[in-house]
């Protein structure tokens, strides 16, 4: 398999080709911005390297932590990890449940201490989610810009699948010959 040097110069050259076309495709250069910085997350901190000790592994640095469970769950090169499709789908599903529990967790230990150290009740943890939802509303994401970064974070880890493929398809036609 190509080397994580390789799959990063890959991911740094599709930027520029990455931009236009989603330029061309949504002629907003706000979407194609945000697919392009999808895409270079995608490539480069969110592909399917992280059920292993890889350069994307690494580099999220103290916050690794938080993909120990996901590799320990998914075997290297398995469809769920490097498939085209479930692959981005499942580590995209995966780290919004990570989120969804660090912020329950952050919810509840703010109202227990807002509360002298009381566990909260039920009222107070509902009030600290109706900030947080009044929050999302005032600022809510364009859905635009939502599909724009699905598509960068797919595109970024699809880059590295179809290396990987090519490669192999590199290795087995030399092997014949």
């Amino acid at each position: 398999m190509p080397s994580g040097k390789t799959h990063d110069t890959i991911t740094l050259l599709l930027a520029v080709p990455t931009f236009a076309a989603a330029w061309g495709v949504t002629g907003s250069y706000l979407l194609a911005g945000v697919a392009t910085g999808a895409m270079l997350f995608g490539g480069l901190m969110f592909g399917p390297d992280l059920d292993i000790l890889s350069r994307q592994y690494t580099r999220w640095g103290v916050f690794r932590v938080l993909w120990l469970p996901y590799r320990v769950v998914f075997r290297h090169r398995s469809r769920w990890s490097h498939g085209i499709i479930l692959g981005t789908l499942v580590r995209v599903a995966y780290f919004a449940g990570v989120l969804a529990v660090i912020v329950a967790a952050s919810i509840y230990l703010r109202a227990l201490f807002a509360a002298g150290g009381m566990p909260p009740a039920v009222a107070d943890v509902l009030q600290a989610w109706r900030v947080i939802e009044a929050g999302i509303s005032t600022y809510g994401i364009d859905r635009d810009v939502v599909w724009a970064v699905l598509a960068g974070l797919w595109w970024g880890a699809a880059s590295h699948t179809l290396t990987d493929v090519g490669w192999s398809l590199m290795r087995k036609s030399t092997e014949i010959f």
